[in-house]
């Protein structure tokens, strides 16, 4: 086999990517603090209708995951064309507090939601997810409607690839991550265990389709976004870490009502507005199983509840892949015909 010179050395510059993952539409900043960014997408749009807020991942890549790519892959854009709402995103930064905790995480959230006039429709994006529907359990009256996508609820239904490290590393081995970290788990440890979950894909398959697309440079360029975004690393917090490894994917307590959050126990059932749940065919990370667990535990009635299963998408799929927004659509426009009053029932659960 003869090669090109010149394609080896374009091949190699490409696998040395540093830039920094961006987020591709037009925002303003609408609070900052050391740990996160509250962003405004369409703001001067502002109508009487509850306003849209984001919540990605954070779990070790770069927010920006929800405004990918190009505008037909942006669930940023999709909720702004699908919907009259304002819509906002929180931006996670890399951490420099070791001693930030999940009640911290759901304080920070709170405080964007106050930005965004006290009552949100909440998109939460896998880790995102659940810390969406924590902070829905705490705060009933400020959540319009929940939507989650690729989120775990039962840390433990369905076949994960992820159980497979939870059960075979102790405790122990995730304190001496964090340990070695300094106090955090360093974003590029936890990228290498995220690749170890597909160890062909990620560290051969991979660059076989990135040599095979050296001569397409439209591929190329899908390609380098893609890159950009999944190799560039934050560090995360070792004791909110710790604490959602030992709480959650270790105890499943989220299911139980026995997670301890701001000094109350978590009860779903206190969360009784529209829910969508959206969850990828070909997810090995968060099975449909996890994700649709939520409405087994909600008091959200039947006819108000959305769930969708994108086909051939895997985990980051749903997020990110063209043909994964129209799902996004449907579900948007679903909760946000569907928004109750407060029931009686609701009100005296939120004044006790």
């Amino acid at each position: 086999m003869v090669f090109d010179y010149k394609e080896v050395l374009k091949y190699c510059s490409e696998l040395m990517i540093t830039e920094r993952p961006e987020w591709i539409s037009e925002h303003e900043v609408i609070v900052e603090d050391t740990a996160y960014r509250m962003l405004g997408f369409n703001t001067e749009n502002r109508t009487d209708k509850v306003p849209v807020l984001i919540i990605p991942p954070q779990a070790g890549h770069h927010s920006c995951i929800a405004d990918f790519g190009s505008p037909e892959q942006s669930l940023v854009n999709t909720c702004i064309r699908q919907t009259e709402n304002v819509v906002y995103a929180l931006e996670w930064k890399n951490s420099m507090r070791r001693k930030e905790t999940i009640d911290d995480m759901v304080l920070y959230l709170d405080v964007c939601v106050e930005n965004a006039g006290g009552r949100a429709h909440l998109i939460g994006l896998c880790q995102g997810g659940w810390l969406a529907t924590i902070y829905a359990a705490i705060y009933p009256e400020k959540v319009a409607s929940l939507l989650i996508g690729a989120a775990p609820i039962d840390f433990r239904a369905g076949k994960s690839k992820v159980h497979d490290f939870v059960d075979r590393i102790p405790m122990k081995g995730y304190e001496w991550m964090v340990k070695t970290g300094g106090g955090f788990l360093r974003g590029d440890v936890m990228l290498s265990g995220w690749k170890l979950t597909s160890p062909y894909e990620r560290y051969v398959q991979d660059y076989v389709n990135l040599w095979e697309s050296i001569q397409d440079d439209k591929k190329l360029e899908r390609s380098k976004k893609f890159r950009t975004w999944y190799e560039y690393t934050q560090n995360i917090s070792g004791t909110w870490y710790l604490q959602a490894v030992r709480e959650l994917f270790k105890k499943n307590k989220l299911i139980t009502g026995k997670l301890r959050i701001l000094h109350r126990n978590v009860n779903l059932a206190r969360i009784s507005c529209p829910v969508a749940m959206i969850a990828g065919e070909k997810d090995d990370i968060t099975p449909y199983e996890q994700v649709y667990a939520l409405a087994d535990y909600v008091s959200t009635e039947k006819k108000n509840m959305f769930k969708r299963i994108i086909p051939k998408s895997g985990h980051i799929g749903v997020f990110m892949r063209t043909d994964s927004q129209p799902h996004w659509a449907d579900a948007l426009t679903f909760v946000t015909q569907r928004i109750p009053e407060p029931s009686r029932g609701l009100r005296d659960a939120v004044a006790a």
